[in-house]
């Protein structure tokens, strides 16, 4: 029991259910199921990046391209599906921008693992480079109707919640978080590729030193991230019905900052599936339920950089005290890399 308080995940915890509290206490409308089915559905697209960006994050680098790939993803196979009027089955338009995804985070990958550069700078430069080429060659016209087939798939759901006068459905899009968040879970807790993931985050050279190949990780890392934003941004686009080249522009620090609040340390070596969905659900639920107490569009950026910042500084205090209870062992030998609590990689 001592050992869950300690963890930043139990103060996020925490966190969130006092603010579920003082909302529902303010507001009933809060506690209904068709809002909380509203608030789940609200949060598939940026859970879908922030469970992949926290791989990039835990891992040393933090990636600022994912927004920028996912517009491009889902404006290209929708300009696409358009141009030649397709009716086909829906599978095809997903597995499309997933690919257009995986091959921007590779290209993203072998410039930052070939030569050595930070990752925050690349995927700056490159957020930039991708997005500035869609709208130069592609077009930046608003698709106002999907094909069909997308079309179809926006309308169906896994079920249906009605609460007084509302009523919500959670869409079958709402499947594909799980599967990555599942995923992601699977890789660093139960696969050698996660060890190295910590390992990469936690201390490069040890990691080199371990055995590790550090190049390939980076790269698979930043593929694992383009891809997830390829299916995330057409999954938005299913969501909103429309394809819109400026949309998911400037998400990139909500994202990272719901990752980071959820206790993933920002230079890397920790960080759980379970932290970044709690700092998610912070997230999503600051930005989404405080007009219900009263609190103006204006002003609610204003309490979301609050809690941002309050977090943020939970989160640092937790990982200095626990960098001064288990101060990281530098040896010259070439001891295999193991797990310790919270992830970290020490050698």
């Amino acid at each position: 029991m001592k050992k869950i308080v300690k963890t930043n995940e139990f103060f996020v915890a925490i966190t969130v259910v006092a603010l579920c509290l003082f909302i529902g206490i303010r507001n009933p409308v809060f506690f209904t199921g068709a809002n909380a089915v509203s608030l789940l559905k609200n949060s598939v697209v940026d859970g879908i990046m922030a469970f992949a960006l926290m791989l990039g994050i835990i891992a040393g680098g933090i990636d600022v391209s994912f927004p920028a790939i996912a517009v491009c993803s889902f404006y290209l196979t929708n300009k696409l599906m358009q141009t030649i009027d397709f009716q086909g089955s829906v599978v095809l338009p997903i597995l499309m921008a997933v690919a257009i995804g995986t091959v921007l985070g590779f290209i993203n990958g072998v410039i930052i693992a070939k030569y050595n550069l930070p990752a925050f700078i690349v995927t700056l430069g490159t957020s930039s480079v991708f997005h500035g080429l869609l709208i130069s060659l592609v077009g930046s016209r608003q698709i106002g109707r999907l094909q069909p087939p997308l079309e179809e798939m926006s309308k169906a759901s896994l079920f249906t919640v009605q609460s007084d006068n509302a009523v919500s459905s959670m869409p079958v899009t709402f499947i594909f978080l799980v599967v990555i968040a599942v995923v992601v879970h699977i890789i660093l807790k139960y696969t050698m590729l996660g060890r190295g993931i910590y390992a990469v985050g936690g201390d490069r050279v040890s990691a080199e030193r371990a055995g590790f190949p550090v190049k390939g990780i980076q790269v698979f890392v930043y593929t694992f991230i383009g891809m997830a934003a390829g299916l995330a941004g057409i999954v938005h686009s299913i969501q909103a019905r429309m394809a819109i080249p400026t949309d998911l522009m400037g998400n990139e620090m909500l994202i990272i900052a719901a990752v980071v609040l959820g206790g993933t340390n920002i230079s890397g070596g920790s960080g759980t599936v379970i932290g970044t969905a709690l700092g998610l659900a912070l997230i999503t639920i600051t930005k989404n339920s405080l007009i219900l107490i009263g609190i103006p569009s204006t002003a609610q950026r204003f309490v979301l950089g609050l809690i941002i910042v309050a977090g943020t500084a939970v989160s640092a205090y937790q990982a200095l005290r626990n960098s001064r209870k288990n101060p990281k062992i530098l040896a010259d030998t070439d001891t295999p890399v193991k797990d310790v609590e919270g992830g970290a990689a020490n050698v």
